[in-house]
């Protein structure tokens, strides 16, 4: 029977049921295999078990290099959607448990290790592509099937960044270059992708710079946004980070000012930005603003 056919098996039994399951089939291992499996140790202590077998089947740095870049070549010449001789039709569809050992090995190492980290974002990079540009596996949502959010694997890859940049702006400007040029999945939007940038942790100074750097990309963006319509995205996108940075550090006055005077008129609606812009006060509990505004969209008639 295949693991996945045993789970769904077990899952309709209830507990005092599943301990007779396996208090019977305890009986039935002869003692040799329950020595040689350690299965007593699995039973007494179940996650020290599991660590300790996920220790045991890790590759190597090399190795998991290695398998990374062939998983990476591999993907980016669609030989697991297309039939060849390389690759079988269940490697095709199983591609997802082969890249789950690659990202569990590559995250071990990763903190230490320069190769790992790049192979990180590599496999970033592609399920990206996946996701939001060309089919490269048997599914359109990778992610979903890693049963990892795409906004995870930036936060973290973000974290990536800052061990290898030689200073702050280094890894803020290739942050906030990576949240807005990469594909996005069906989970999330852009603001999403930028907003992980606050899964960080910052220094005064640091914030500042993250401020300076983004009016500098919005300045850019709106320069184009008359003759490009992926330029007009970015800005909103942008300025919808911005306007989430001054509510995270608490500058609601300079906030509330730029939603009326530089954000709601690059909206269709101007209940778009307002809704946001209440949701981002009231998810860091700003009370008050936030009964303030719904009373002010009222009588602006701003369907929230």
């Amino acid at each position: 029977m295949r693991i996945g056919k045993l789970r769904m098996l077990l899952e309709q039994y209830g507990e005092a049921t599943l301990r007779d399951v396996i208090v019977e089939m305890y009986r039935n291992i002869p003692k040799p295999v329950i020595e040689e499996k350690e299965i007593d140790f699995m039973i007494s202590q179940f996650k020290r078990y599991k660590e300790q077998k996920s220790s045991d089947e890790r590759h190597s740095l090399s190795q998991t290099i290695i398998l990374a870049e062939r998983f990476v070549e591999l993907a980016y010449d669609h030989l697991y959607i297309v039939p060849n001789q390389v690759m079988s039709e269940r490697d095709q569809k199983n591609w997802y448990i082969h890249a789950k050992k690659l990202l569990r090995d590559l995250t071990y190492y990763a903190d230490d290790e320069s190769e790992a980290r790049t192979m990180y974002e590599e496999i970033f990079l592609l399920l990206s592509s996946s996701a939001g540009e060309e089919p490269l596996f048997t599914t359109n949502d990778p992610f979903r099937l890693l049963k990892l959010s795409q906004t995870t694997m930036l936060s973290q890859l973000i974290h990536y960044y800052q061990l290898d940049a030689p200073t702050t702006a280094v890894w803020i400007d290739r942050s906030l270059y990576t949240a807005l040029h990469v594909p996005k999945d069906v989970d999330s939007t852009r603001i999403d992708l930028l907003s992980t940038l606050f899964d960080q942790s910052y220094s005064s100074s640091e914030w500042e710079l993250l401020h300076d750097r983004l009016k500098k990309l919005c300045d850019r963006a709106l320069a184009k946004a008359q003759i490009d319509e992926n330029a007009l995205a970015d800005y909103q996108a942008l300025k919808m980070f911005e306007l989430e940075l001054l509510v995270e550090r608490g500058q609601l006055s300079e906030a509330e000012q730029k939603l009326f005077a530089e954000y709601i008129p690059f909206f269709s609606h101007r209940s778009e930005p307002f809704k946001v812009y209440v949701n981002m006060l009231e998810s860091r509990g700003h009370a008050n603003e936030t009964q303030r505004l719904r009373r002010l969209a009222k009588e602006k008639r701003i369907q929230l």
